[in-house]
């Protein structure tokens, strides 16, 4: 309604904030998003003709595409702890009950600005990253269409790593996240748009992982992610379902319509008080699972 939508405003105004735009629809926000991003999105969970959940899957498609961070707030009135799963597993950062109290809207709007500024910084950063490393592709060390290290430089990385876990007491494992059935979407589509796919899936990857994670392009259809951990609980199984459920949970946006998206993934890990492996071994292993979990039917993981 207009009036709760003057009130939200006077609220954030209140608190310092001064670039607020108001939109009646969830559509019509979505138009001013695309014409001038933001940082903070509050939006009604119910709403005419867009509901907040659907504006919510827009713009997370839209972030991908420019490479930004849009935290997004829903209203509600409902309770229902599976209605909130839902919208925590769609990606949602935060919700408030209606009336919000003001108190508790200043904290939730402060918190979810912060959570923006440091997702786009990280992304920043990965991009200064991703073009430095343009320059260094003719180290053979670089994936050209993607800027992610290849193989060869997965496999130094990953030594360093056993080096550091040895001396440490920690740990290392090696995912391997494949896009099933790249071949046909390459085939059905175009070359061009299985490329565009694989920097989306790469993305996705990125925002899925710890930024001290590495992600390297592991084969035409295959990422791999290397992660070091000192905990001896970790890695958890849930860990590699997140990187399944994450990389698949919104369909690719094509020229030529929507495509979803599936994976599946390969582990293997490795602790300081287990006997050390040949390098050709530990990622032989992985990539022993990930075949695996392609005849399991795919769009799953196995780790052992």
């Amino acid at each position: 309604m207009r009036f709760s939508r003057v009130v939200l405003e006077q609220s954030l105004r209140k608190i310092g904030y001064t670039d607020i735009r108001l939109a009646p629809t969830g559509a019509e926000a979505l138009k001013m998003a695309t014409e001038r991003r933001a940082d903070v999105i509050l939006a009604d969970w119910v709403m005419p003709g867009m509901s907040g959940l659907d504006l919510l899957d827009e713009i997370r498609r839209l972030d991908e595409r420019r490479h930004w961070y849009t935290a997004v707030l829903l209203f509600t009135a409902k309770g229902e702890n599976e209605a909130l799963l839902e919208a925590f597993r769609r990606g949602v950062d935060d919700y408030l009950v209606k009336p919000p109290e003001a108190n508790a809207l200043a904290a939730r709007v402060y918190g979810a600005g912060r959570i923006a500024s440091l997702h786009n910084a990280l992304l920043q950063t990965a991009d200064a990253v991703q073009a430095a490393n343009r320059e260094l592709i003719a180290s053979n060390q670089i994936d050209a269409l993607t800027g992610l290290g290849n193989r060869r430089y997965l496999e130094q990385r990953i030594e360093a790593m056993l080096r550091v876990a040895q001396a440490r007491h920690g740990g290392v494992c090696v995912a391997l996240v494949a896009i099933d059935h790249f071949k046909r979407i390459n085939e059905r589509y175009s070359y061009d748009i299985g490329d565009d796919m694989l920097n989306n899936v790469a993305l996705r990857l990125r925002n899925a992982v710890r930024p001290t994670d590495v992600i390297t392009r592991h084969g035409e259809d295959t990422f791999a992610i290397a992660m070091a951990y000192q905990e001896p609980s970790l890695p958890r199984p849930d860990l590699f379902a997140r990187l399944v459920e994450t990389t698949g949970m919104r369909a690719y946006h094509s020229d030529m319509g929507d495509i979803e998206i599936t994976v599946s993934v390969g582990a293997h890990c490795h602790h300081s008080d287990q006997a050390i492996e040949p390098l050709s071994t530990f990622i032989g292993a992985a990539e022993d699972n990930l075949a695996a979990a392609k005849v399991a039917g795919r769009n799953g993981f196995i780790y052992r």
